[in-house]
């Protein structure tokens, strides 16, 4: 190692005051020892992102990244270690000495300037093939039909490579390039016997791209019919497929500013939508979406929304980048385009506006993965329930708090008909067997959502009442509860039943809610379909059983309780006429039972 260059980097990390530096990307607040503020590398408006200027490190406690001045250059502004050392360089007028380099180094930096030079000129050669030749009109008419004018093709500086076996071999060794560093370009094919041949022929070239806009390698999209449509260089020291994203070059300025980046699978899909105004798109490189791909992005922006064909292969692939995108502290959504078309195919029918709104209404990661578990499991039988829990269980590791973790294990257990406390329990051994400490926060919180409210849980005994008590109420009574303004539609609907006297008729009213009714108590839709079937018709169900059937089952609620249990709690009862009205029943002696 270079005493001098280490010497310098040191001399840099010493001048470069962290606070200073993150304060010209974050607004940082001083609490004690440390500064807070929003992270630049995820979405957040809680600060849980610091900077402690005596150790000069940085941390986020959201998603996790961290690291001294240079680890924070190089991530907030995409570029590599020697890369951050120069900018903070510069920055502080301290002198960039040369770095001794080895023989190895010497000779990678030449191979790879003859790479970038001999793609340079194949780009410049494929362009006048396009726009200049004969060759070009059927490929230019192609570009025109899917919406690709002469500013994307300026844009992506997209070429044609013309029909020959040496067309660009011969073109390029004219000015100066050997046949053999075209192979090693990925230019050109070499023969068992030595000689070389053109790789691409009578295809669109799209030139590949890094960061810093060098052309690294090209895609053919063939003219017309032929096989393979796609057709890409073969990788090289400067190309691998696994760590670029097509498109990043033109996309990071957009992309930064909306703080989200579109990725979609071809390189066509992703011209076609800058063409259509949606420039912070990109295309994975006909191969999965990498740890590098979601690192890549997680430099430049905290969101990515994946939008891939609607093809079962397309759904696949966005199951098997979501857990990779997580990984890498990215927010994630999916925008499932309509009726099974890839999104080039969406916008040129449909136009930009409609598909700026499926970006807006894009499901979160979750959302997808849970809905796409569901439609890929039969949930009819037990052994289908529980394969369906145990594939679901797993993506609510990721969510940010026991709100959410509640919410959808009782969206689950609606679904699947079954109790929620199972599911949390099974969650818990999740969480444990990951090493997710688990707190008993996970059922308080739950605990405190299933809590009734007073006002409610009044009205629910009084039609409980009423219903149990049939033709004992007297009209002028009904008159009164009349008045009464039921805080909730499926409360008065039950209601209006009992008056209208459909409580008479054994287990119609509740069969009538069959299909219509999520059930939190899993147990309410087989005992009602039972009384129904084997009581119902033969007038021997007890009507108290039937009618707190029909209560539990309508207004979901898992116990009825006895009426005069809600005399402890009058205190607390806002509403004086539900209140009189409750003893006034309790006067008339009704039959009351309790349900479990």
């Amino acid at each position: 190692m270079n005493d001098a260059y280490e010497s310098f980097k040191e001399q840099v990390r010493a001048q470069a005051d962290i606070v200073k530096v993150v304060s010209e990307y974050v607004a940082l607040k001083k609490k004690g020892g440390r500064y807070w503020g929003c992270c630049p590398f995820h979405g957040e408006k809680t600060p849980s992102f610091t900077v402690t200027p005596g150790k000069n490190l940085f941390h986020c406690f959201g998603c996790h990244v961290g690291g001294d001045v240079f680890n924070f250059v190089m991530k907030i502004e995409n570029v590599s270690f020697p890369e951050a050392i120069k900018i903070l360089a510069n920055k502080y007028g301290i002198p960039i000495p040369e770095k001794q380099k080895t023989e190895q180094e010497i000779l990678r930096e030449k191979n790879s300037k003859q790479i970038f030079d001999a793609n340079a000129l194949a780009v410049k050669f494929f362009q006048a093939c396009l726009l200049k030749t004969e060759y070009g009109k059927n490929a230019l008419e192609y570009l025109s039909k899917r919406g690709i004018d002469a500013d994307i093709i300026e844009r992506f500086s997209l070429g044609l490579a013309a029909p020959g076996y040496h067309t660009l071999c011969n073109a390029l060794e004219k000015r100066g390039i050997s046949t053999e560093l075209l192979a090693k370009a990925g230019l050109a094919v070499k023969r068992d016997d030595g000689s070389v041949y053109d790789r691409f022929r009578e295809r669109i070239m799209i030139p590949i791209k890094d960061a810093r806009g060098r052309v690294v390698g090209f895609t053919g999209r063939v003219v017309g019919k032929g096989e393979p449509k796609y057709l890409n260089t073969g990788e090289t020291e400067l190309f691998t497929k696994r760590s670029i994203l097509f498109g990043m070059d033109v996309a990071f300025k957009p992309a930064k500013e909306r703080k989200q980046i579109i990725v979609v699978e071809g390189h066509m899909d992703a011209i076609s939508l800058h063409a259509a105004g949606v420039d912070w798109t990109v295309a994975s490189m006909g191969t999965a979406f990498t740890e590098q791909h979601a690192n890549l992005i997680a430099r430049i922006v905290p969101e990515v929304v994946f939008s891939f064909d609607s093809d079962e292969a397309g759904l696949k692939a966005a199951m098997d980048a979501i857990p990779v995108a997580l990984k890498a502290g990215l927010e994630v959504k999916v925008l499932v385009v309509p009726k099974g078309k890839d999104p080039d195919e969406f916008i040129r029918n449909e136009g930009t506006d409609a598909f700026k709104n499926l970006i807006a209404q894009a499901a979160s990661g979750m959302d997808f993965q849970i809905e796409r578990t569901l439609e890929r499991n039969n949930f009819s039988t037990l052994e289908g329930k529980v394969k369906t829990v145990s594939n679901i269980l797993p993506f609510l590791l990721e969510c940010k708090s026991d709100i959410e973790v509640v919410r959808r294990i009782r969206n689950l257990a609606q679904k699947l008909t079954i109790d929620e406390n199972l599911i949390v329990n099974e969650f818990k051994k999740i969480r444990r067997g990951n090493g997710i400490a688990v707190s008993d926060d996970l059922m308080r919180r739950k605990r405190e959502e299933n809590k009734v409210d007073p006002v409610e849980q009044t009205e629910r005994h009084l039609l409980f009442a009423l219903i149990n008590g049939g033709g004992n109420v007297t009209s002028d009574f009904l008159a009164e509860i009349d008045k009464i303004c039921f805080g909730d539609v499926k409360r008065t609907e039950i209601y209006q039943k009992f008056k209208d006297g459909h409580y008479l008729a054994h287990g119609q009213f509740v069969n009538s809610k069959i299909g219509k009714t999520t059930f939190i108590n899993p147990k309410l839709p087989s005992l009602t379909i039972e009384a129904i079937n084997k009581l119902g018709t033969s007038q021997k169900l007890a009507h108290n059983h039937c009618q707190q059937l029909t209560i539990a089952f309508a207004v979901q609620v898992t116990t009825c309780n006895a009426l005069h249990k809600v005399t402890e709690v009058n205190t607390l009862i806002k509403d004086d006429f539900l209140f009189r009205s409750i003893n006034f029943l309790l006067a008339q002696k009704l039959p009351l039972a309790s349900s479990s």
